[in-house]
Order: structure tokens, then sequence, then C-alpha cells
């Protein structure tokens, strides 16, 4: 495993729904000029240090999680880079609860949590993030309702297509 510099904790949605998420996200992707990545809501980000313990630690949790229902809230806009259009997610007591086990087993500071999944990564105008936001294809996923398939450990330092999975783990069904 390599010693990576920065690295994000993501809940992936699982079933139909990642696949209508990859191809909007895709689709998006074409059409602004901008990345496209897998489908996620980052539950723990910028985390520091050597990727093969973040990994093991992140293994060794999954047996005690369970799978997280993720309730879309709708499309939304935002400012940043990494999110400029993106449908907000519930912030449930699971979904929480998931967060912080993540977050004390990897050692992580606790910091700001607007749970997300992004659809478009870029610098877009204010009326074009609106007008995407706003096309009756990510509308109709605003309120998707899904489960979270597995965690996935993610090296995120560069541009987004350097960005590689390097461990994953998946809840226990009850």
């Amino acid at each position: 495993m390599s010693h990576e510099k920065a690295f994000a904790v993501w809940l992936v949605p699982g079933g139909a729904a990642r696949e209508r998420l990859r191809a909007l996200i895709e689709a998006l992707a074409r059409e602004t000029g901008g990345p496209a990545f897998a489908p996620h809501l980052t539950l723990v980000g910028g985390l520091r240090g050597d990727g093969g313990e973040l990994a093991a630690k992140l293994v060794a949790l999954g047996p005690a999680l369970r799978p997280v229902e993720l309730r879309m809230q709708g499309p939304a806009v935002g400012d940043a880079y990494h999110r400029c259009v993106f449908l907000d997610v519930a912030r449930t007591e699971p979904l929480a609860g998931l967060r912080g086990a993540v977050q004390a087993a990897l050692g992580a500071k606790d910091s700001a949590f607007r749970p997300h999944v992004s659809l478009v990564y870029g610098d877009l105008a204010a009326e074009r993030r609106r007008a995407i936001a706003a096309d009756p294809r990510v509308v109709s996923l605003g309120q998707e309702v899904c489960w979270a398939e597995r965690l996935e450990l993610w090296a995120v330092a560069g541009p987004v297509d350097r960005w590689a999975c390097v461990a994953e783990t998946a809840p226990r069904v009850s």
C-alpha cells in the first residue's frame, strides 16, 4: 500500500440507484467538460496518514457496520469545485452514527458535515449550476432513497482522474 497524503472515506450507494447516479454523473461530465467520478457520499474527508494503516482500520471496522439508508432531499448548488451541483442527503441518526464510528476508528477530527452526493465537479457560473440543478434528470433523483452498499477508502491527492480506491468494506446485513 502506498503512502498517499490525502484520503477520504466514501459511502457508496447500492443497486439501481448507483447505476442511475453513475449514468447521470457521466452525462453531466460530458456536457460540462468536468470530470466523471463514482457516485458517493463523502463520509469522512481530510484524512492524512499511511494508506495501509488507514485501509486496515477501515476493513477491521467492516463487520461492526450496518447498511445505512440514504434519503436524497433534492438538488442543490454550491460554490466549491467538488460541491458544484449535488443532491442533499438527509442527516439521519444511523448516518451520523456511522460517520462517528468511522471517524473514531480512523482517528479523524470532527468537522462540518453536510451529507450529499455530488453530481458535477467544476467551476461553473451560478446560472449554469442552477440550470443543471433544475434539469429534469437531476430533479428526478431528488427524492431517491437507496441503501449504502459499502465504504471505500480513496486516495484523493491530485486531479480527480488520479484518485484511486485503496480499500473497501461492506456493512454486515442483519
